[in-house]
């Protein structure tokens, strides 16, 4: 009961979202083989948390914002991470403009598909 208010709280929810956020940026700032595999798997696990989080709320409102929320704190992640590194790897570039742009299109799809 007490791990279920805890896993299902806003709070709980927004430090899951500044840790997503902290993640992409390590990864768009060191940018070697080790942040990104283990950076992409602590990204995967806590989407996938995100993602069950957003089906016991069915609100299509809900989804959208929660949705746009992990957008802001994936796209400001890799921004942040680019500014630190000094715009000097050009890996680190292309994986930050191609993870805002697909963000971006799921979260347009994700609107269409609510009707929002």
């Amino acid at each position: 009961m007490v791990v279920n208010k805890l896993l299902y709280s806003r709070k709980f929810l927004g430090l899951i979202l500044f840790i997503l956020y902290i993640v992409f940026t390590y990864i768009t700032w060191s940018f070697s083989q080790e942040s990104i595999i283990y950076g992409t798997l602590t990204a995967l696990i806590i989407l996938l948390y995100l993602a069950y989080y957003a089906h016991l709320h069915r609100s299509a409102k809900e989804v959208l914002a929660l949705t746009t929320f992990i957008s802001i704190a994936v796209i400001l992640g890799s921004l942040t991470g680019t500014l630190i590194n000094g715009f000097t790897n050009i890996g680190a570039l292309m994986y930050a403009l191609t993870l805002s742009l697909a963000i971006s299109i799921q979260t347009v799809l994700l609107s269409k598909l609510y009707k929002i």
